[in-house]
């Protein structure tokens, strides 16, 4: 399981709980256009400078096929060079000299989900996508997210968040509170090459296009309205609905055939010189407050929910190497009026937060398979991400802020 780490001054904030917004129950009022137009955003370093220098595009190998360079749009990032260096040079002192090693980059194969290290080969399982309940304190803590390697936040009904957690690289031994599946899910997970879909159920709307997507090779479902029905149970310490879990192993090998690892859907390499510093990121609906605070201790990005740390069920805070904000339209679900679906292909702005700095870019995805690519607002170049764990957020228009230091101590206290 990957290791995480303890907060580092700067964030310790003692707390066994999150609040949250509204329940599920309850319709959609505002739902947004499906186009997804300008933004402004902070441009304040977490010194409190500003800088307008761009450096030049760098290049790296690339795990996803060249997109089109689409035009910068909005949520402009001024930028200056990065204040990060690449760890690779250590110094050794042997008979009272002094030698210099370099620690070979690894050139073998890779997690596909992570850009990790994979000596040991990939694990001959498909993608394993969870619907993972969010809704309030009720669904604290959650079981298994912390294993996931890209976790996608989306918006709900009642404008709260749900998680669609995507495993691979590791499995927990179970996962919850495992919930409903909306329409958005179907189009999201189709460029991983045919994970399985696990969910709690749906409304005959939303399960009439999973059966669909499934009879197309999109996916594999397994929920407690069909097959695999034996691997879900409930917890009785904990209050329906928040309480249903999953056997990820059990679902897992309930496969018919073979299935092939899914191929990567983003690109791994080092950071971009136009990058600047940034302390957090903090993205706001009407019943949910989220934030990840960059935490050099652990070079990780902290996750906040609602104004306090949010912790698994082992009590230590959720992180992520990588924070992507994707500005996307949302608009009325064919099967449920009440529910916003998420337009996951097209292109639009948005920031990447990695190695405790952010870079404006532009992202775009023009069919349902392909990955995602991500590309410099300023110059068009290719932007990679950091090997490890990745959270994407799913945002409306000027739902997003940039944290210098000082927004960021205010809010962890």
């Amino acid at each position: 399981m990957r290791a995480r780490t303890a907060f580092c001054a700067l964030l310790i904030l003692a707390a066994t709980a999150c609040g949250g917004g509204e329940g599920e129950e309850g319709g959609l009022s505002g739902v947004p256009s499906t186009t997804v137009g300008p933004s402004t955003a902070p441009t304040t370093l977490a010194t409190g400078a500003t800088s307008t220098t761009s450096a030049p595009d760098g290049q790296a190998p690339s795990e996803v096929d060249e997109p089109v360079a689409v035009p910068s749009t909005t949520e402009d990032i001024v930028t200056s060079p990065t204040v990060r260096t690449e760890i690779g040079d250590t110094e050794a002192v042997v008979d009272g000299t002094t030698t210099t090693t370099t620690e070979a980059p690894w050139d073998g194969l890779t997690m596909p989900l992570t850009g990790e290290p994979a000596p040991d080969g990939l694990p001959e399982r498909p993608a394993l996508v969870v619907k993972v309940g969010n809704n309030d304190w009720r669904s604290l803590p959650q079981v298994g997210l912390e294993a996931a390697d890209i976790v996608y936040e989306l918006m709900v009904e009642n404008f709260v968040t749900r998680f669609a957690a995507v495993f691979h690289s590791e499995l927990p031994e179970a996962i919850r509170p495992v919930r409903s599946a909306r329409s958005s899910d179907i189009d999201l997970m189709a460029n991983l090459d045919r994970p399985m879909f696990v969910y709690w159920g749906s409304n005959a709307g939303v399960a009439a296009e999973v059966d669909g997507a499934e009879r197309l090779g999109l996916l594999q479902a397994r929920s407690t309205m069909g097959r695999g029905q034996e691997h879900f149970r409930r917890d009785d310490t904990r209050e329906a609905p928040y309480n249903g879990v999953v056997d990820p192993s059990g679902v897992l090998a309930s496969l018919d055939d073979a299935a092939l690892p899914p191929g990567p859907v983003f690109s791994y390499g080092p950071p971009a010189e136009s990058a600047i510093q940034a302390a957090g990121v903090r993205w706001t609906t009407a019943n949910r407050d989220v934030a990840f605070i960059w935490d050099a201790g652990s070079d990780q990005w902290i996750r906040y929910q609602d104004g306090l740390p949010h912790l698994d069920a082992n009590g230590v805070p959720l992180a992520a190497d990588n924070v992507l904000k994707l500005t996307v339209g949302y608009r009325q679900s064919d099967a449920d009026q009440t529910s916003p679906q998420l337009l996951s292909t097209g292109s639009g702005d948005g920031w990447l937060f990695r190695d405790g700095t952010v870079t404006g870019i532009v992202w775009s995805r023009q069919f349902i398979a392909d990955g995602w690519a991500i590309l410099d607002d300023d110059t068009g170049a290719r932007l990679y991400l950091d090997q490890g764990s990745t959270w994407v957020l799913m945002t409306r228009l000027g739902e997003g802020e940039i944290l210098d230091i000082l927004k960021a101590r205010e809010l962890v206290g």
